[in-house]
């Protein structure tokens, strides 16, 4: 029997920066060339050209760029010389302290220079153009420099990201390394983007009591944003939670029963969650959802009992059908009248019966009396839609929300009323944001189908506030559209309703097939992707949208977008691939984009894979662990 023992010795070198090669902002990567000749790679959230660092790590032959120091650490070196001084001041990681500045204060004090910006920053005013209060700047930056350094050095140990790691310094300052490292599940309370396990390997490696009250309470707050963030619940009822908390913990719910009740309550004294009863059910929702639940409540109750009457509604009614042609049924005439004489309105049906045609009816009546009017939608898509269909300009939520944030003298939506399309998509915290935005005495029309699949982020908006039953709710029933491309509007009520839906396969927008087994299902997919759409319909295979309910098997996701990408982006002589892992990517033409799909979270997926595409193919070609190839 034989043991092998593997020793890793960490070396020290030190050397200035004479250039920066490399340098990923977002996760803080670089590539450092100094001044005796050597490379170090690593990460280094403030590095100054002309600073001289000590590195602690190992060195490391890079395939294409030869041997190079991989270090896990670098300090700061106090600079032994004039020169160097005047290339660290002068370097840019100081805000304020140009070269120019730099050399004026070098030329002062020489070799004192640091001692007097440490300890004595008052005399910096003897340098002509250096003010009192510019001289404890530059000392403030330069102290918050050498602390922030330390700082990310020490958290890059845990593996966090620059990004988190800058969020964590201007939570804590200072205070971040003893606050984390007496209790590193504080960062789940305070630091979006850091989760149960992240603070869970910290501990350990910190060595902190793993059966602890800390770990317990970030426990509780974890599964909390976990559900809102995850699955879209603002709250989470008492046994659900308790039950989350063992299985995340992995702990017998004897072992958590001790200290639980003493953990939430000091969660609710701290105002990290509120207690609520939902239908005489004890539950716990995380403080900023209770605020904006409680914030949409109280600003819609405020805006119901301040509408502003208009003059001659149904005769503009009627002129409005004789002008194009149509008669509007009963519940249509009842949604037109309380949006433009109600203080909030909700208007919901699903496809085909009329909400468009309703919108239009609103604009024409609110422009004949003067009043203006601000057409909104949760996405760019569906702003896009409801302009093309009005023939009036509407902007995304966000973007509405984002003028103010550049106009401080701005800061309310002006207009009399406010219309808000596809209101199913929107969560809490965007409606909350948006409503605190608007004027009492302006009218607010949600549209939407409460039918749909609720929001990406937390809450479901739409249907609560038509639950509620205190804003007046009209239910489109009636289908409008007519025709062979009705089908999907049509089927859609059915299945609605609990009823089968129409499977002839006559219209032009709805076809049904069906298959016995996964391998004829991915060979009918292939050839409607393939032939069949493409021709029906006109257009180029990449037009088309596969929405598959399951990653793996012949018909799963990995396995299709594989069989697709033959057919639709076949390997080609001078073709430029990337190969990352076992996907290959193609340069020259883009395959179909295959869209998960799962019962409880579909819109969210469409929308998140959306930005993971755009996001992976940055990624794909910065990542030094590509391989490109030529075919």
């Amino acid at each position: 029997m034989s043991i092998s023992a593997y020793i890793i010795f960490e070396m020290e070198i030190q050397g200035t920066v004479s250039s920066i090669v490399f340098a990923n902002e977002e996760t803080g990567y670089r590539v450092l060339r100094l001044d005796n000749h050597l490379t170090a790679v690593g990460v280094a959230p403030m590095v100054a050209v002309g600073a001289e660092y000590k590195f602690t790590g190992e060195f490391v032959n890079n395939a294409k760029h030869g041997k190079q120091f991989a270090f896990t650490d670098m300090v700061l070196m106090p600079p032994d010389s004039e020169d160097k001084i005047l290339a660290f001041l002068g370097g840019g990681l100081l805000p304020g302290v140009g070269p120019a500045t730099a050399r004026k204060i070098v030329k002062k004090f020489g070799m004192d220079t640091i001692a007097v910006i440490e300890t004595r920053p008052q005399d910096l005013t003897q340098v002509r153009g250096i003010s009192a209060q510019r001289a404890q700047s530059i000392a403030t930056n330069y102290m918050a420099v050498r602390e922030m350094q330390s700082v990310m050095m020490w958290l890059y140990r845990f593996e966090i990201s620059l990004n988190l790691s800058l969020k964590i310094y201007q939570q804590y300052g200072k205070d971040t390394i003893a606050t984390v490292a007496k209790n590193p599940y504080v960062l789940i309370e305070t630091i979006d983007g850091i989760g149960f396990l992240t603070a869970d390997n910290m501990a350990k490696k910190l060595g902190v009591s793993y059966n602890g009250t800390f770990r317990v309470r970030a426990g509780v707050v974890h599964v909390l944003k976990v559900s809102a963030e995850t699955d879209g619940h603002t709250y989470v009822t008492l046994p659900d939670l308790i039950s989350k908390v063992c299985h995340l913990l992995r702990i017998k719910m004897e072992q958590l029963t001790p200290t639980f009740n003493t953990i939430i309550n000091e969660l609710c004294i701290d105002r990290i969650v509120v207690s609520v009863d939902v239908d005489g059910v004890q539950g716990l929702q995380l403080v900023r959802f209770f605020n904006a639940e409680k914030a949409i409540a109280q600003k819609l109750l405020l805006l119901l009992q301040e509408p502003k009457p208009l003059n001659n509604v149904d005769g503009l009614i009627a002129h409005y059908e004789k002008m194009q042609g149509i008669t509007f049924h009963e519940s249509q005439k009842l949604a037109i009248k309380q949006a433009v004489t109600g203080g909030v309105t909700v208007i919901t049906g699903g496809p085909g019966t009329g909400k468009t045609t309703i919108i239009k009816a609103i604009l024409y009546i609110n422009q004949a009396n003067e009043v203006s009017t601000q057409m909104l939608a949760p996405t760019g898509r569906a702003a896009k839609r409801i302009e093309e269909t009005t023939g009036q300009s509407a902007m995304t939520i966000h973007r509405c929300l984002e003028k103010f944030s550049h106009d401080p003298h701005n800061s309310f939506i002006t207009q009399d009323m406010v219309i808000i399309d596809e209101v199913s998509m929107c969560d809490c915290l965007l409606t909350a944001s948006l409503l605190k935005k608007i004027l009492s005495g302006t009218k607010v029309v949600f549209i939407g189908d409460s039918d749909q699949l609720p929001s990406v982020g937390a809450g479901n908006v739409l249907a609560d506030i038509i639950d509620s039953g205190v804003v007046p709710t009209i239910r489109l029933t009636q289908i409008y559209r007519t025709g062979d491309k009705a089908t999907i509007a049509i089927n859609a009520h059915r299945i609605n309703r609990g009823e089968m839906p129409i499977l002839d396969n006559q219209s032009t927008d709805f076809f049904y097939s069906n298959a016995e087994t996964p391998e004829v299902i991915k060979n009918n997919i292939l050839g409607l992707c393939l032939s069949r759409l493409p021709q029906y319909l006109g257009v180029d295979s990449s037009k088309v949208q596969v929405l598959a309910p399951m990653k793996l098997g012949a018909a799963g996701v990995i396995n299709l977008n594989k069989a697709l990408q033959e057919v639709l982006n076949p390997p080609a002589e001078n073709k430029t691939e990337i190969m990352h892992g076992e996907t290959i990517f193609g340069l020259v033409t883009v395959s179909c984009i295959l869209l998960i799909i799962t019962s409880k979270n579909g819109l969210r997926t469409m929308k998140m894979v959306r930005v993971f595409l755009m996001v992976i193919l940055v990624k794909l070609l910065k990542s030094i662990n590509l391989t490109v190839k030529l075919r």
